[in-house]
């Protein structure tokens, strides 16, 4: 009976291939959608129907269910550039309803490409940022908690724990109280989603925040309440995960094996590359502290090649270097060990060149104004209150001590930054800037833009970027090119600007020596930045925080603190 009823369905599936345009009218959208809807994501197969889904919706001019056909699009075709394509068009089309809601949903669907799929979290940002925008004064609930979550995702990423785990509770929050309800199956699986990897991921900031006991209490709420695991496998497999880290915390490694192996299968069927990896850096330690160098190797070196493939890493992944280059020494491989310090300095370039360019942006453009609206509210409230002019002092007091707390949030990182940089003596962001980008668009000759890479590298090696007074033609003319073909290495290849080029190399050059010898750290700000190439005391201390989150004066008694201690 089941093959013929497959047989039944190709049959129909073939038939409705074929459709002419006035038979496509006819048909209704869930007779479409239902031929689609059991396909898993990123299965192309789905595409034939998904499209003729959207062919109806243009001809009856329907932008509802255009949004809707776009919204399958992304999630059946494999192609990323596709995808991004056809959020491009669910952008588009919900500009034309004028709704504000479904314009927040339509950026907000863009920028989880850019962040899962594509790893650039630049855009991604941006996207969620424009989400937030458009959702403001909404009233739908689960669209301001998905953009909630999203932007707690980007400050975990940037390090910024305490502040992610603000917008974990708040979703946890939302989506436990709407599990309750009797709702749509989809619409509470939704909720559920939600619920199970918000408490996942406030779960992670405990972690990172060495709060023990709360990260094991949520790990364990969850596999608790996982009760239906088919319906949620993904999310039971970053529970699983979370176990396994626990139980190898606590030195026991063999019920830690058998929950990352689990997780790590769940993992490798759902293509969560991103979790996956950090499964396979566990597993490396894992069988390295067992005293199973070989397989530990396996592990280890699958990161590397995840990190190549993928082209996302986090502190967490990062570490796998440290064993990789601890085994390639003690063997005396010395080609290995050039190549795994490599990856570790590249690795820890872009975590930085992340770090600048997204924290600024998440403070300036959310934080900021998020407390400039909460001021807004408060002073609306006092506005007509017989206490205002007591009340208004302590409104001021209560602006200040956020702001206080969003800058004692960013003191903090470069206690990390610290402890990379005493691994290694030289720093530089783009020493390995040579690795093929087949996406970018090709305006110049291959030989032309691999000229310009091996002249930046050798710029670097020799420290050209310490000359002062330096400038885009200036530095072109050096390497025999024009500005134009400079620039367009630099931001194409690179994703940065010139001026972003020599402030990163110069504040990375300044700050390994403020670790690493302590004349320097005697130095008054002026003399730091005429080591470095800085015209000036104010740019320098403004790019210094820039790029660590913290003042050069901060950071000298920071370090000096942190030798007495040790």
């Amino acid at each position: 009976m089941h093959y013929h009823h497959k047989i039944s369905l190709l049959i129909f599936n073939l038939f409705f291939f074929f459709l002419n345009a006035q038979e496509l009218q006819s048909l209704s959208y869930k007779t479409i959608s239902d031929l689609y809807e059991n396909y898993p994501e990123n299965d192309s197969r789905a595409m034939i129907f998904v499209n003729k889904y959207i062919e109806k919706a243009k001809k009856e001019n329907n932008w509802k269910k255009q949004i809707i056909g776009y919204e399958d699009a992304i999630y059946y075709t494999e192609d990323i550039n596709r995808k991004l394509s056809y959020a491009d068009s669910a952008i588009v089309v919900a500009f034309k309803s004028g709704d504000r809601d479904i314009i927040s949903r339509a950026y907000l669907g863009k920028g989880i490409i850019y962040y899962y799929n594509k790893r650039q979290y630049k855009y991604a940002l941006e996207q969620y940022l424009k989400a937030y925008q458009f959702s403001r004064n909404s009233s739908n609930d689960y669209l301001i908690n998905k953009i909630d979550y999203h932007l707690g995702m980007v400050k975990s990423y940037l390090g910024y724990y305490e502040a992610a785990a603000v917008h974990f509770r708040n979703t946890t929050k939302y989506f436990e109280e709407h599990m309750k309800e009797n709702l749509h199956p989809n619409i509470r699986l939704n909720n559920e989603s939600g619920y199970f990897n918000s408490i996942y991921r406030l779960s992670n900031c405990y972690k990172n925040l060495r709060l023990y006991n709360k990260e094991d209490s949520l790990i364990s709420i969850g596999l608790q309440k996982l009760k239906n695991i088919n319906e949620h496998l993904l999310e039971y497999g970053y529970f699983q995960k979370g176990k396994g880290v626990q139980l190898l915390r606590k030195g026991n490694t063999d019920e830690a094996l058998k929950h990352l192996k689990l997780s790590r299968d769940i993992l490798v069927n759902n293509q969560d590359y991103n979790s996956l990896t950090a499964v396979y850096f566990y597993l490396g330690k894992l069988y390295w502290l067992k005293g199973n160098r070989a397989e530990s190797l396996v592990y280890l070196n699958k990161v590397d090649s995840m990190i190549n493939k993928v082209q996302f890493t986090t502190p967490e992944i990062r570490s796998s270097y440290k064993y990789l280059i601890t085994d390639a020494t003690e063997n005396g491989s010395l080609g290995k060990r050039l190549y795994y310090s490599d990856q570790f300095l590249l690795t820890n370039s872009t975590l930085n060149v992340d770090f600048a360019m997204l924290s600024s942006k998440i403070h300036e453009e959310y934080d900021t104004e998020k407390l400039l609206e909460e001021k807004q509210i408060w002073e609306n409230k006092l506005h007509n209150d017989f206490y205002f002019l007591i009340a208004t002092p302590v409104v001021i007091f209560l602006i200040f001590f956020l702001v206080i707390r969003l800058r004692n949030r960013e003191i903090k990182f470069p206690g990390k930054f610290i402890k990379l940089l005493k691994k290694f003596r030289k720093y530089y962001f783009f020493l390995i800037a040579n690795k093929k980008t087949s996406e970018k668009k090709k305006t110049h000759s291959p030989e032309i833009i691999e000229d310009i890479k091996e002249k930046l590298k050798k710029f670097e090696e020799e420290r050209r970027f310490l000359d002062k007074n330096l400038t885009l033609p200036m530095v072109a003319k050096m390497f025999g090119r024009t500005h134009s073909q400079l620039s367009y290495v630099l931001n194409e290849h690179l994703n940065v600007s010139f001026t972003q080029y020599l402030k990163v190399l110069r504040i990375g050059y300044i700050t390994n020596l403020l670790m690493e010898n302590k004349l320097y750290r005697q130095y008054k700000v002026e003399n730091l930045a005429h080591e470095c190439g800085m015209s000036s005391r104010q740019l320098f201390s403004t790019h210094f925080y820039e790029i660590n989150g913290i003042r050069p004066i901060e950071f000298i008694k920071n370090r000096k603190k942190e030798i007495d201690e040790n």
